[in-house]
């Protein structure tokens, strides 16, 4: 036996596999998560609003955006605009408030509304201040984003540790089948 060669061994596989050990590698993957809150054909009249109130649960530490679609049409099938309102309901029963969030949609929209509370919404097509009667299709998807963190032993650092570990044990298996040499004999 080749005790340098031995001890040289032993060091390379202590730290290979300590450098395996202790380096995570850290793996991030994006979550979409959607789900449908409706999907509607609504008849506006001339001089009227229509509120849709829905309930709307969001999940806490996450990012939540509501995608509305709109597309607004005149009885005629023509183009036309509305001006469209969402937000939280209070704690009445009613769907009023003083601060909607308020999109005038003219023809098609597409909007991203960010949620921050779990509540009902209430939806508000309001063609108050146009003459003609309108018709809105209107579909609305909760995006939940998020972040799925996997922590592994896969990285290129934990790869080289296991390699400097395993030439470890060659060496130290070399070493101690060779027979020691004593210089005097």
């Amino acid at each position: 036996m080749q005790f340098k060669l031995v001890i040289l061994g032993v060091v390379l596989l202590v730290v290979g596999l300590a450098a395996y050990s202790s380096i995570p590698n850290v793996h991030r993957t994006p979550v979409l998560t959607t789900q449908s809150i409706m999907a509607e054909n609504l008849s506006i009249i001339a001089g009227s609003s229509v509120t849709v109130p829905r309930n709307i649960t969001i999940l806490q530490g996450k990012q939540n955006e509501l995608r509305v679609n709109i597309t607004v049409t005149a009885q005629s099938g023509e183009p036309a605009t509305l001006r469209f309102h969402i937000f939280l309901r209070n704690n009445s029963t009613s769907c009023s408030t003083t601060q909607p969030k308020s999109f005038l949609v003219s023809q098609n929209a597409s909007l991203l509304v960010p949620m921050n509370g779990t509540g009902t919404y209430c939806f508000i097509f309001d063609n108050l201040d146009y003459p003609t009667s309108k018709t809105a299709f209107i579909s609305v998807f909760l995006d939940t984003r998020s972040e799925q963190v996997l922590v592994a032993k896969d990285g290129g650092a934990n790869t080289a540790g296991l390699g400097l570990g395993a030439f470890g044990v060659l060496v130290l298996l070399y070493g101690a089948t060779r027979k020691t040499v004593i210089p005097w004999e």
